[in-house]
């Protein structure tokens, strides 16, 4: 068995077929069935059946598939690696969510470049579970998400918190108000965030103390979504309002929710660790930004970071 096995075998599991999959690695079909059967008997049982010409998996090609992509996916990290060590260059690893990964991460790469033009970056964008298994595995320096976040081997340092607002379009009549509670969405379709989202129960508890239910016409995983529906007039989204400062447009308005509703960013590290200067000068520009960034937005924000551990060219302080 090696790993052409796992690779001829993953790529016909994703295309569905033998003639896809030999399309897809740039060999012959009857190299791949040459190939799939090696792999079949090296196993001691079949892991598809074959009618007409088509292949059905077995359930034990599915229990088969998650051991090999986990094989594979552990080759591809240790070539990442060795890629990595070759670089003639340092490279500064992390991780961090699809909604800071739109707008803010560009923004503070942007600046650390300025400040430190040879050092060459690699990120990637999960979910915040997916993040957090990433910093388990010790495949990134750092990972910047929205708590709650909580392992044994890793150690969390809040940033800085923010606050859900509404999003609506720049012409819907609550976008000349200042603020907007639950009382002014009654009877307007709403846009809301999925339940798994840690402060969905809270906004809805906002509208259940009052004695509302509002009324969601739309559930996304997407902060940048939300917005741009509510851009196309499909309702009010109530949703982190700095990750709607970076995907809002002249279409939009955003206006503090109350009650308040926060929301936390932290870094994630190693537990035990000492930051690298590399990470800390990347703190010191996300703080940096994100503090103008709410600044020209005029919404609230708290800076959470120990300030003994920021650069004294940015001197953070919490805004009243």
């Amino acid at each position: 068995m090696d790993l052409r096995h796992l690779e001829v075998f993953d790529a016909i599991m994703r295309s569905g077929s033998v003639s896809a999959a030999a399309r897809e690695l740039g060999i012959t079909q009857s190299a791949v069935s040459r190939i799939l059967g090696r792999f079949e008997t090296r196993l001691g049982f079949d892991l598809f059946t074959r009618a007409n010409g088509r292949l059905t998996p077995t359930r034990q090609a599915n229990a088969v598939l998650a051991q090999a992509r986990g094989i594979l996916e552990a080759v591809s990290r240790l070539e990442v690696m060795s890629t990595r060590a070759a670089a003639p260059s340092p490279e500064l690893v992390f991780v961090t969510v699809p909604s800071l990964s739109y707008g803010l991460v560009p923004s503070v790469l942007g600046a650390f470049s300025a400040r430190k033009p040879d050092v060459r970056f690699g990120f990637d964008v999960r979910t915040t579970e997916a993040a957090i298994d990433v910093m388990v595995r010790r495949e990134a320096e750092f990972a910047v998400v929205a708590l709650p976040v909580s392992h044994p081997t890793l150690q969390v340092t809040p940033l800085f918190r923010t606050v859900s607002c509404a999003v609506m379009r720049h012409d819907h009549p609550l976008a000349k108000t200042s603020l907007v509670r639950p009382a002014d969405l009654a009877g307007e379709k709403m846009i809301f965030l999925l339940r798994r989202q840690p402060t969905r129960q809270l906004i809805e508890d906002a509208f259940s103390r009052e004695r509302l239910t509002p009324d969601i016409r739309i559930e996304t995983s997407n902060v940048a979504t939300a917005c741009r529906c509510a851009a196309e007039g499909l309702g009010v989204a109530v949703v982190n309002g700095m990750m709607a400062g970076y995907t809002a447009t002249s279409e939009l308005a955003i206006r503090p929710f109350e009650p308040r509703v926060h929301h936390t960013v932290a870094l994630v590290e190693q537990a035990g660790r000492d930051r690298s200067p590399d990470t800390q000068t990347f703190v010191d520009c996300l703080l940096s930004e994100v503090r103008a960034k709410f600044e020209t937005l005029g919404l609230p924000l708290e800076i959470l970071a120990d300030s003994a551990h920021s650069d004294p060219e940015y001197p953070f302080t919490v805004p009243s």
